[in-house]
């Protein structure tokens, strides 16, 4: 009977040593909401994406990269990487913060539009983009893809 006890002792001990808390080291990122939700990004307009992190340290206060890739059958195109520095912010361990991509600056530098043959009108870029995010120690969150951004050229 003793050993038993000691057993199921051992093994509980063991699983509460083994818990990995319920945050990672490396950090996580989740697409909240964005704006505009599901209508195309007017020409001048900003694209603005709510993201949700979760980090078992709290130091996602480094850098943000942002790939963009635009779909379009006509001319895909993929831009390098573009880094952004992160605003320091609390050591906290969940937290949101919000990247404001300019229409101009951000959505479609270096992307020439794709015209519409016989029509003199250029065609809606649908972009994807990938954000990863560094935090202090060097660790990179997982890729977090925002598809269908509509783009009026």
């Amino acid at each position: 009977m003793k050993i038993r006890i000691w057993l199921a002792l051992i093994i509980v001990l063991g699983m509460i040593s083994c818990d990995k808390g319920k945050f990672e080291t490396v950090p996580q990122l989740t697409l909240k909401s964005r704006n505009p939700e599901k209508e195309p990004v007017e020409i001048n307009d900003p694209l603005r994406l709510n993201i949700e992190y979760t980090d078992k340290e709290g130091d996602v206060s480094d850098s943000l990269f942002i790939l963009r890739q635009r779909l379009n059958k006509n001319k895909p195109v993929t831009s390098p990487i573009s880094p952004y520095d992160i605003p320091t912010f609390p050591t906290i361990d969940k937290g949101e913060f919000e990247i404001t991509l300019d229409y101009y600056k951000h959505l479609t530098l270096n992307l020439a539009a794709s015209s519409i043959p016989g029509t003199g009108k250029n065609e809606i870029d649908t972009l994807r983009l990938k954000i990863v995010a560094r935090d202090k120690a060097g660790n990179k969150s997982d890729t977090l893809v925002v598809d269908n951004v509509y783009v009026i050229r």
